[in-house]
């Protein structure tokens, strides 16, 4: 939603190999991004390629702090950012994330 943006929010369940159209405000389309794991309705895909330590854009704002490479077209969590406002404990991103790959595994 902002031209400085990594990320873009999916609108709607996005699986693997699928392409997603990136929007500016005005509706004009950014670009396209092709997924390469499943981006569940409401979570982040990277828009470019994120390097480690990257500080991470969304709606022009500072969401976190990248913790490993992300690839163009991945999904953008708990598990590759760090928040810069909660300190989420390492159980609760694991759920998080078991249950991201669950819905993948069943292909959602």
């Amino acid at each position: 939603m902002d031209k400085k943006d990594l990320v873009a929010t999916a609108l709607e369940n996005t699986k693997a190999g699928e392409t997603a159209e990136i929007y500016l405000p005005d509706n004009t389309i950014l670009g396209n991004v092709l997924a390469l794991e499943y981006i569940p309705f409401g979570n982040k895909i990277a828009i470019y390629d994120i390097p480690k330590g990257t500080k991470v854009l969304k709606y022009g704002a500072e969401i976190g702090v990248s913790t490993e490479d992300i690839p163009k077209g991945s999904l953008v969590h708990v598990h590759n950012v760090k928040s810069q406002t909660v300190d989420i404990p390492p159980a609760i991103k694991e759920e998080i994330m078991r249950q991201i790959r669950e819905k993948q595994e069943r292909g959602a």
